[in-house]
């Protein structure tokens, strides 16, 4: 079970810090009465991540019995891996060039005044259909189908890995929930941060998760 968990942090990390879902909740708990929808943003990510690992789960679980072995998850690994790379370099060859000031998409922007129904919405679509998030999703799923583990057990670690991955955007949700105002005054420069350096810290989480899922799928072939 360790060692399960211990193959799923990296792909956990990667969605963790990924700073789109990130801005995007630090925008809604920013706005005017931003509880409600920073709350269904939050709720809709975490359902996501629930529905996309557990459907890739299955259905690596039926393929590894199929095939009879553990190398199919091993070749997923290499592509989904070498996919990452790829992403990683384009990401960083659009980043804003010297000082250019990088521009807030027309669809985030509008995050501030959306209901707490189309934030849960918004939360999941982000999650579940985003490529560079997807592809966690379905390494973390590959990962746990192809365990020969019973269960109970997987349910535990696909529980571990969405509650590793869900942590950035739900602690600052749960702490502006919890405390306020106070918390809105430390978010704005986070916010701001992330905002200017988005395509270089998605290109350096894309590029160090990738060689470790190449390194992985190489082991196992």
């Amino acid at each position: 079970m360790l060692e399960l968990i211990a193959e799923l942090v990296p792909q956990a990390i990667g969605m963790a810090a990924s700073p789109l879902p990130l801005i995007a909740v630090l925008l809604m708990i920013l706005s005017p009465d931003g509880r409600g929808r920073s709350l269904g943003f939050a709720l809709g990510r975490v359902l996501a991540v629930l529905v996309t690992v557990l459907a890739v789960a299955a259905l690596s679980d039926f393929a590894t019995q199929a095939s009879g072995g553990t190398r199919l998850g091993a070749v997923i690994r290499l592509v989904l891996g070498v996919t990452l790379i790829v992403l990683a370099l384009s990401k960083l060859r659009s980043r804003p060039k010297g000082a250019a000031e990088p521009k807030t998409p027309g669809w985030m922007q509008a995050l501030a005044g959306i209901t707490p129904a189309k934030a849960l919405r918004t939360g999941f679509l982000v999650t579940a259909i985003n490529p560079k998030e997807l592809i966690f999703g379905i390494a973390a799923g590959v990962v746990i189908g192809s365990a020969s583990i019973p269960p109970g057990m997987a349910a535990a670690a696909l529980l571990i890995y969405t509650a590793l991955a869900t942590v950035t955007v739900v602690v600052p949700v749960a702490a502006y929930l919890l405390l306020g105002a106070p918390v809105r005054r430390v978010l704005e420069p986070a916010k701001t941060w992330l905002v200017r350096y988005y395509n270089v810290i998605i290109a350096a989480v894309l590029a160090i998760i990738g060689a470790v899922m190449i390194g992985k799928g190489m082991a196992g072939i």
